[in-house]
């Protein structure tokens, strides 16, 4: 009776069985792997090879959709929307009607003309022949400059600060440059010092702040103080200055020019007593008729000049509306802006003038005979 009871039970036929099947799936399992990866990467590369070739696909928004105007929304989603720009080394404002995007220069958030909403930051598109040469006003000059009414000739400016929009002194980009051209910079060629090394660093430094941190300003800074102000790099560096800052003319000041006010000092950035009109304009702009649109535009443009201001109005020493010299421009610099045959070239432009290659880089020699209506066409 007892030896029954302790006799082995007989191996159970079925347990071997699911355990035979549980090892059968694991190997399926493990070798369903690698068929899927093979599958998934066979895929990629036809997709890649095929697909992709014949359906190529799309550019993102970052490209074919950038903003034309420096919105509320455009400023707060930069950073996600638009990081590649933000942190590029050279962040700058969406371009508009621009020939090509290459760098983007600084906000303005004070100038009302664009923070209303009514004009994007560059504003001319309306003739497509000189619009390139006048939005290239707008990355250093506020738009009341050309287009605000006043009485005094030649008129007043003074430059303001981007970020505070309160009147300031010239940039340090261009005082930079006026050193650099001036008496004191050649002689610091000769014979530099540590404080001529401490002053140009300190400058520079501050010419990078105000171009939003410009890295090439940076580095130019970095290496005009790494070097032993008696050493031939250092002189060679303060030597290619005259050459190397006009390169960033072009929106890096952190600063422009304005109308200024006679009695503040201060510049005047928007039209005055226009805030009701401009909110009707945003609001009913759409759907008013031409009558009551250019009613409600001459509230707008409390400020408008009679007429546009015209190339040569400016670029010329003969009566020049602007006063460079006041504003801290250097006689060099004001040379090149006086002096340079392209602005009659843009002129004739302008007023449908034809525009003579090469001649157009020295004095006309072209009888006036030749000029041609302003409504005819012209394509330079």
């Amino acid at each position: 009776m007892s030896d029954q009871q302790h006799k082995p039970m007989p191996p159970d036929p079925d347990a071997a069985r699911r355990r035979q099947e549980r090892i059968s799936i694991i190997r399926r399992f493990y070798t369903l792997i690698p068929i899927i990866v093979v599958v998934y990467l066979s895929y990629q590369a036809f997709d890649y090879l095929v697909v992709s070739l014949i359906r190529p696909p799309k550019a993102p928004k970052q490209i074919t959709k950038i903003p034309k105007r420096l919105t509320r929304e455009v400023w707060e989603t930069r950073r996600e929307e638009w990081a590649g720009v933000e942190f590029s080394p050279t962040p700058r404002t969406p371009l508009a009607h621009y020939h090509r995007i290459q760098g983007w220069f600084q906000p303005d958030p004070h100038n009302d003309c664009i923070r209303s909403g009514c004009h994007s930051p560059l504003p001319h598109n309306r003739h497509k022949e000189v619009r390139a040469f006048l939005n290239m006003h707008a990355t250093s000059i506020h738009c009341g400059v050309c287009h605000f009414k006043t009485d005094v000739q030649p008129r007043p400016l003074v430059w303001y600060d981007l970020k505070t929009g309160r009147a300031t002194d010239p940039p340090a980009l261009l005082r930079a440059y006026a050193w650099a051209l001036s008496a004191k910079g050649q002689e610091a060629v000769a014979h530099p010092t540590r404080k001529i090394q401490k002053f140009i660093v300190k400058l520079m430094r501050q010419a990078a702040r105000q171009a939003d941190d410009l890295t090439e300003l940076h580095e130019l800074a970095n290496k005009l103080h790494a070097f032993r102000y008696t050493s031939e790099p250092f002189k060679r560096t303060l030597l290619s200055l005259p050459a190397t800052l006009p390169l960033y003319f072009h929106g890096e000041y952190g600063e422009k020019l304005a109308i200024r006010d006679p009695q503040t000092g201060q510049p005047i950035l928007k039209h005055r007593g226009s805030e009701q009109a401009v909110r009707e304009f945003l609001q009913r702009g759409a759907e008013v008729g031409p009558q009551e649109r250019e009613a409600i535009l001459q509230r707008v443009h409390t400020m408008r000049a009679p007429e546009t201001l015209n190339c040569l109005a400016c670029h010329t020493r003969q009566r020049s509306l602007v006063d460079l010299k006041t504003v801290g421009y250097p006689p060099q610099r004001i040379k090149s802006l006086y002096d340079r045959w392209i602005f009659h070239a843009i002129q004739d432009i302008r007023e449908g003038r034809p525009l003579y290659l090469p001649g157009f880089i020295g004095p006309r020699t072209q009888p006036e005979s030749t000029t041609r209506p302003a409504s005819e066409p012209v394509t330079p």
